[in-house]
Order: C-alpha cells, then structure tokens, then sequence
C-alpha cells in the first residue's frame, strides 16, 4: 500500500500517508466506541482501532528504513523496546482507569487521546530525511599519466 502512494505522491507523504490514515480510523472508532451502547457495534469498532493500528504498524519498518538505513537494528530495537514497555504499563494502567472511573467508557477516553496524539505525530515524520546523515566521501581521481614538471 505505502509503495504505491510513495509511487503517486512522493516519499514523504506516500510513507506518512498510511499512518495518518490508519490512525485516524482508530481514533475515530475509538471515540464511536465510547459513544456506541450496542455491543455488536462496540465489538465493530474495537476490530477498526485494531485494524488502523494495525495498518500504521505495516509502514512503521519501512520509514526507519528510509530514515536509518545501515542504523535500522538500533532504531528498530529502541522503537521494539519502547512499545513493549508502553504495552506494559497500558495493560496495567487500564485496569486502574477502569476502576477509577467506573467506566470502561470513560477508561477509553486517554485511548482516544493517545491515538489523536500519534495522528498529529505522524505529520512529523519525513521519510526523505535521514535520522543520522552518511558521510559523504569525496574521491578525487588520481591522474592516468602523471604530470610532468
């Protein structure tokens, strides 16, 4: 998906394209779950916040790529390692904003906030600059003949 809108609208906003809009759906179908009080539409929601975060993940290798090329091991290892510790606290923190809100509804409001967060993040991203720049070497060519004098 993201080669071809890279095809059509450029590195930049052909990468940054699919994590606006699979993040957009997920914060929109998040606030739509908070909203919804049918359970069938609460499961149908839930599946879109998967599906847009699930879709934004799919490009998330392909900008470190871009942006770190011989770097992308650290990059991707800090950003592995980042998310896992995130997933971590979430999990554990959501139990405590159910509690403490005594809603599951009013739990999801960080949700919503978080993902509007990432949206605007994704506006950040520019998959033409390079994290840490590569040197550039110049080589001067040595002549064939050498000069005389």
């Amino acid at each position: 998906m993201s080669d071809a809108l890279v095809r059509r609208f450029g590195l930049k906003w052909g990468r940054r394209s699919v994590g606006l809009i699979g993040l957009s759906v997920a914060a929109l179908s998040i606030i739509a779950t908070i909203l919804t009080t049918n359970k069938f539409a609460t499961l149908l929601f839930l599946g879109l916040v998967y599906a847009g975060i699930t879709l934004q993940q799919t490009v998330i290798l392909t900008v470190a790529l871009d942006i770190g090329r011989k770097y992308v091991g650290g990059i991707m290892g800090t950003f592995n390692t980042k998310c896992q510790v995130g997933g971590f606290l979430f999990s554990v923190s959501f139990g405590y904003f159910v509690s403490w809100f005594g809603s599951y509804d009013l739990a999801l409001i960080p949700i919503a906030g978080m993902l509007a967060i990432a949206v605007v993040a994704w506006l950040r991203i520019d998959a033409t600059e390079l994290l840490i720049p590569e040197e550039q070497l110049e080589l001067v060519p040595e002549p064939a003949v050498p000069a005389l004098g």
